[in-house]
């Protein structure tokens, strides 16, 4: 309601007006469920708690607003939509909410941690096996949401008080770390099931002892997707920890998330198996022509799953290379739509036994997926293409809720082990709805191919602990490769030039070539032959248009390709 009579006092125009009945239903059923309900002394408790410990803070550093809460969801204070796009003029909402799911058996039963709309976690960590607001709830204070800049000192209360004790990013000086421009942490746990969970209120929740420690960043900027994606995408990690004294087995990590843009009834899910990419597109393509401005396409990119053991292979793991491990994909997809027809491949889940389900790649009812575009079975429904209208693509009307939950397992959860997985929030607007989503898809393929260094520190890192390796010179001809090398080119993307290194071993012939998406080549950048040595050479894309390019290292057997993205 507090949004409703925001928006009518700023002007907001009728075109708004589906997206503000939503809202009034909204806030109609939330009524019901906190106030009308008979009014018993635990329930009293429960509100109460929520009012005193709820803390909230927004990450905006660049074109996206994101508020943060301290219970694991995202909170505006006001109970209403929590992630805004600057981008976008008037109706800039794209995000409702977003949460982790934990689910996995102890002892064959089902056990779930899970934050959806008022299904919350509770705040601070987990103190002596049990969660910090029954243990010291006079701490509670200290269980709020960080928030810290770049050049910030102890005069920001977040910095000096920051939480390095609870898992907050720290320098290896024991500074507090940030990443990007602005970084915001908390913590919170799953074993206090008093918190209100109306939207499992049929459920009974066996307590779990997971720990949660959430990292958000974000870089600086304001300008438009082609510029600098970075300036229109926020960085998500979370550190989860088995601190209870049972395995966790057939474990998995799941992310929810209630996308809303323009009218909500209109934003079917959609996901992209090779980009690991779950996103929201805009299918009414009558509803946005008299906007001065078309609709995004709005998604979260899995950038790091969790860790399995892998002999030979290398995770990431919070930042640092991992041996003998290597991270897990998206296992399951499951699209959400409420406020209308449900069925089972789209609806809300609402008992453990549809969240196992779903998690494990089955519909809600525990029933194979069959592919409508290729009549096989699939844990990824809807990973068609909309732009070309082709696959199995989902473009039916989603209700005011629409969204989805997307898996990575399973795994076994033992006491003490820690998890961490890293995604990104990525919208994209281009000059029309399907134009929206290949900027998106191209986003994603970015963030992807960058490491983690890049993501974090960008080019001019202020951690003493991480090294920027474009600033350092080095003679080449002292340091011969232990093998042959084609790296990542630097900057990627890029606006007119990139610089392209590799390594020879040995005296070889050294062919470098440059080809536009189609194989046409566009540079030979080396074709001479090179004594052992770290090698670098630059491109410049002065007279190309933007798009994807690949380059390919010929060096005696050595054959590699790798791709690279120009944006002007």
């Amino acid at each position: 309601m507090f949004l409703l009579i925001r928006n009518i006092f700023l002007g907001q125009n009728l075109f708004q007006l589906k997206d503000m009945i939503k809202e009034i239903l909204y806030f109609i059923l939330l009524f019901q469920i906190i106030i009308v309900q008979p009014s018993n002394a635990q329930r009293k408790d429960k509100i109460a708690k929520r009012n005193i410990y709820s803390n909230s803070k927004a990450l905006d550093a660049n074109q996206i607003q994101m508020y943060f809460n301290n219970k694991g969801v995202l909170d505006d204070q006001n109970g209403f939509a929590a992630c805004y796009w600057k981008q976008i003029p008037g109706h800039s909402i794209i995000v409702y909410n977003h949460g982790i799911w934990i689910v996995g058996k102890i002892n064959d039963t089902l056990h779930l941690g899970i934050s959806e709309w008022n299904s919350n976690y509770s705040p601070g960590p987990i103190i002596n096996g049990q969660a910090a607001m029954n243990t010291n709830p006079a701490d509670s204070l200290k269980y709020r949401v960080y928030k810290i800049n770049k050049a910030d000192d102890s005069s920001n209360r977040d910095y000096a008080e920051w939480p390095i004790q609870w898992g907050a990013p720290a320098t290896s000086g024991g500074l507090p770390l940030v990443l990007g421009d602005q970084t915001l942490f908390s913590v919170y746990n799953s074993a206090d099931t008093s918190q209100m969970r109306w939207w499992f209120s049929s459920t009974p929740f066996l307590p779990t002892d997971f720990e949660i420690q959430q990292t958000a960043f974000a870089r600086n900027g304001n300008v438009k997707d082609n510029k600098d994606i970075f300036a229109n995408t926020v960085f998500l990690e979370w550190t989860i920890i088995n601190k209870g004294n049972k395995q966790i087995d057939s474990a998995y990590i799941g992310f929810w998330t209630d996308i809303d843009f323009f009218n909500a009834w209109d934003n079917p899910a959609e996901v992209d198996t090779a980009l690991q990419l779950g996103y929201c597109w805009y299918y009414d393509s009558t509803y946005y022509d008299f906007r001065p401005y078309t609709p995004p396409a709005v998604g979260y990119v899995l950038l790091y799953g969790p860790k399995v053991y892998s002999p030979v292979n290398t995770a990431i793991f919070k930042g640092k290379q991992l041996a003998n491990f290597t991270n897990l994909s998206m296992t399951s997809f499951h699209a959400i739509r409420d406020d209308a027809e449900q069925n089972s491949l789209q609806c809300n889940v609402i008992s453990l036994d549809q969240v196992w389900n779903v998690a494990r790649g089955f519909d809600y009812a525990g029933n194979i997926i069959i592919d409508s575009s290729t009549n096989k079975p699939t844990k990824f429904p809807f990973a068609g293409d909309p732009i070309t209208n082709t696959g199995y693509v989902n473009n039916t009307n989603t209700g005011g809720g629409a969204g989805f939950v997307f898996f990575s397992g399973p795994f076994n959860f033992t006491p003490s082990d820690t998890q961490w997985i890293m995604a990104a929030l990525i919208p994209a607007e281009g000059n029309n709805r399907f134009e929206s989503i290949k900027l998106m898809r191209e986003k994603a393929a970015i963030l992807r191919s960058l490491p983690y260094d890049t993501l974090a520190f960008g080019k001019n890192p202020i951690a003493l602990n991480y090294i920027d390796s474009t600033n350092i010179n080095i003679d080449s001809s002292t340091i011969i490769p232990v093998s042959f090398n084609l790296a990542q080119n630097y900057p990627n993307p890029f606006n007119a030039g990139t610089i392209i290194k590799y390594d020879v071993i040995i005296k070889s012939y050294v062919s470098l070539i440059v080809y536009d998406i189609l194989g046409r080549k566009i540079s030979e950048l080396v074709k001479e032959e090179k004594e052992p040595g770290k090698y670098s050479v630059s491109f410049v894309g002065e007279n190309l248009s933007s798009g994807i390019y690949f380059y390919q290292l010929k060096a005696g057997n050595y054959n590699s390709t790798k791709k690279m993205i120009l944006l002007k």
